[in-house]
C-alpha cells in the first residue's frame, strides 16, 4: 500500500523532510537532535473516502541529553481482507549548531487473508542542516539494501528536500522523491501562521497525477495542538485526516 501522510504532512503535499520543527510530526529522524524535550502525535485518515479502508498512526519521542532523543514510530494501513503494520525506532542526535544526523530501524508486518502473513527488517538514515540563517536542507535514504518482504521489494528510495524560513509567519518547502520502482515525485508545500494559534497549510504533489493538499491546525493551550488535512486526487477523490498531538 502506498504511505499516507499524517494531516499537517499531507497538507504540506508531503514536502516535509527539511521541514526545521517537529509541527508536522517527525518526518525526518534527525529532527529528533532539535532539542525538543517531549511529544506524541496521534492520528488517522479515510483514503479517498472508502470507509473500509483504516489507516492510523502514533508517534513519539523523549529527549535522551541536550544533543539527542528516542522516537518510536507505529503505522498501520489495512482493508478487510489485506492489511500493512510498521514500526520504527528512530534516534536523531545534534552533531554541530547547524548539522543534525538520525536514523531508524524498521519493522514491516503484511498480512492477507487465505495467504498468511510475512515480516521484513530495513533501516534508514536521515541528515538535516542549516545551509543558511534561513534555509534548511533535509535527506533521508530508506532501505538502502533493499530488503524484501515476501518476494516483494520492501520500499526503498532517496528523499531531497529544502525549507525557507522566510519570518516566523512563513515556511516555504520543496522536495524531491524518489522510490526504485516509482517515478520521480516533485513536492511543493507552504505553512502560514497569520496568528499565533492558527496555521494554514498548502501543498501540491506531482507524479502520474498531481495531488492538491490542504489543511490547518489549531495550537491550543498546554501544548495541545489538532491538525486537520486532505489531499484531493482529481481522479480517486479526497483523502481527509485528523491528528491530534502535545509537545513541550
Amino acid at each position: 500500500m502506498r504511505p499516507f501522510d499524517n494531516a499537517a504532512a499531507m497538507a504540506l503535499g508531503g514536502a516535509t523532510i527539511a521541514h526545521p520543527t517537529l509541527s508536522a510530526g517527525i518526518t525526518n529522524d534527525a529532527q529528533l537532535g532539535l532539542g525538543e524535550t517531549v511529544g506524541i502525535y496521534a492520528g488517522s485518515a479515510i483514503p479517498y473516502g472508502i470507509s473500509g479502508w483504516q489507516t492510523a498512526q502514533v508517534q513519539a519521542f523523549h529527549r535522551l541529553d541536550k544533543n539527542s532523543a528516542l522516537g518510536l514510530d507505529i503505522d498501520h494501513s489495512g482493508i478487510e481482507v489485506y492489511s500493512e503494520q510498521q514500526f520504527r525506532l528512530l534516534y536523531g542526535r545534534r552533531l554541530g549548531d547547524k548539522f543534525y544526523l538520525g536514523g531508524s530501524a524498521h519493522l514491516l508486518h503484511t498480512s492477507a487473508q487465505e495467504y498468511g502473513s510475512a515480516t521484513s527488517a530495513t533501516f534508514s538514515i536521515s541528515l538535516l542542516a542549516q545551509a543558511l540563517p534561513k534555509v534548511w536542507i533535509g535527506a533521508k535514504v530508506l532501505n538502502p539494501i533493499q530488503q524484501k518482504i515476501g518476494d516483494e521489494l520492501v520500499r526503498s528510495g532517496l528523499r531531497l528536500g529544502a525549507a525557507w524560513q522566510a519570518s516566523n509567519l512563513l515556511t516555504l518547502l520543496a522536495e524531491m522523491e524518489k522510490d526504485v520502482e516509482r517515478p520521480a515525485q516533485i513536492k511543493g508545500g507552504m505553512e502560514y501562521s497569520p496568528v499565533k494559534a492558527l496555521v494554514i497549510r498548502l501543498g501540491l504533489r506531482s507524479g502520474h497525477t498531481a495531488r492538491i493538499g490542504f489543511g490547518a491546525g489549531l495550537r491550543l493551550k498546554n501544548g495541545l495542538r489538532l491538525d486537520v488535512g486532505s489531499e484531493w486526487h482529481p481522479t480517486l477523490g479526497l483523502t481527509p485526516a485528523a491528528m491530534i498531538s502535545w509537545q513541550r
